[in-house]
């Protein structure tokens, strides 16, 4: 009886095991990656990281809860949380910078080809009071590849 019980109990976590292996396949597959490349001709807070002017690269998978933000020479890297994600088939593929005096602070992300758009909110009363009283929007070009 007991061996019966025993090789009940192992079937059961095996069939868990492939049930769970195949959960992960099945998201994977479904999971999209985005990559895209923008050149950003000041320095820009975009969450907690600030980045030189120069060249760069965001990666994201629609899974994760970050993206990864390169600079082309591979010095500067960062990680991003994904922000609030809003449906776009309009305007420009571009990151919005908002501008006061001279900071530079990422707003959002739209892609509209890819039906989204990312929206960085403000995290700090600085930030907001920065939003708030922003005196300019940037569009900075963003090219996309990816599935």
């Amino acid at each position: 009886m007991k061996a019966k019980t025993m090789r009940h109990a192992i079937e059961v976590r095996l069939f868990a095991v492939v049930l769970l292996a195949s959960c992960a396949f099945a998201a994977a597959a479904n999971a999209q990656t985005l990559a895209a490349k923008f050149t950003l001709p000041f320095e820009t807070h975009w969450g907690k990281n600030v980045l030189p002017a120069g060249e760069y690269s965001i990666t994201m998978d629609s899974s994760a809860e970050v993206a990864l933000v390169r600079s082309a020479n591979g010095k500067t890297v960062g990680f991003t949380p994904i922000p609030i994600k809003a449906d776009s088939d309009k305007g420009a593929t571009a990151l919005f910078i908002m501008v006061r005096g001279n900071e530079h602070r990422v707003r959002s992300l739209n892609l509209p080809a890819r039906g989204v758009s990312l929206i960085y909110p403000p995290t700090t009363n600085a930030e907001r009071e920065m939003l708030a009283n922003a005196d300019q929007v940037r569009a900075v070009p963003v090219i996309t590849a990816g599935k």
